[in-house]
C-alpha cells in the first residue's frame, strides 16, 4: 500500500513552510563554498592581496572583504595567517596573472572589483590591476563594464540595509 503525499504546510501569505519565496524555493547562496571548490585558494587570494594593495593603502574595508572571503572558503583560522602574509608582499600581476586558470581569474575578478570599492573609493591604480587580470581571464570590456555595475548596485543595496532596521527616536 502507498502512503499518501504529504500535505505541503502553507502559510497565511501563501508561502509553504520552510521555504523562503513564494514559488517554494528557498536557497540562495550566491558564493557558496561550493563556489571556491573548483579554483586554487592561494591563486585567489594572491589576486585579492594585489587588488587590495594597488594604490599602496591597505584600508579597514579591505582588509575586512579579504577575511570574510577566507571565511566564506570555510578556511581555518589557523592557515588564514598564512593568507594575511599575502598582503604585505609585492606582485607582478602580469607575470602572476599569466600562470594563473581562468576559471580562478575570473572568481578573483569579479571579488576584487567588490574589494576594490569596499572602502568607497576605488583608485586608479586599481582599475589597472582590474584590467590586466581581466586581460588574462579573456574577460572583454562589455563583462567587465557588467560586473562594475553589479558591484556598484551590490553596495548600493547593502547600503539601504541599516535603514530598515533604524528605529526612530522620539523625543519627550
Amino acid at each position: 500500500m502507498k502512503n499518501p503525499p504529504k500535505q505541503q504546510r502553507v502559510r497565511s501569505n501563501g508561502v509553504k513552510r520552510g521555504s523562503l519565496f513564494a514559488d517554494g524555493s528557498m536557497q540562495l547562496k550566491p558564493s557558496a563554498p561550493e563556489a571556491f571548490e573548483s579554483i586554487n585558494v592561494d591563486d585567489y587570494l594572491t589576486i585579492l592581496a594585489i587588488i587590495a594593495n594597488a594604490d599602496a593603502v591597505l584600508r579597514t574595508e579591505e582588509l575586512a572583504f579579504f577575511e570574510s572571503r577566507m571565511a566564506r572558503m570555510l578556511i581555518n583560522p589557523n592557515m588564514r595567517s598564512k593568507f594575511r602574509q599575502l598582503l604585505k608582499m609585492e606582485f607582478d600581476i602580469d607575470a602572476v596573472a599569466r600562470k594563473i586558470d581562468k576559471r580562478t581569474l575570473r572568481l578573483a575578478l569579479r571579488d576584487g572589483i567588490f574589494l576594490a570599492a569596499a572602502d568607497g573609493e576605488i583608485h586608479p591604480a586599481e582599475v589597472d590591476v582590474v584590467r590586466i587580470i581581466a586581460h588574462h581571464a579573456e574577460v572583454d570590456e562589455e563583462r567587465l563594464h557588467e560586473i562594475w555595475s553589479w558591484v556598484k548596485e551590490g553596495i548600493t543595496w547593502m547600503a539601504q540595509g541599516p535603514r530598515l532596521t533604524e528605529v526612530p527616536l522620539h523625543d519627550k
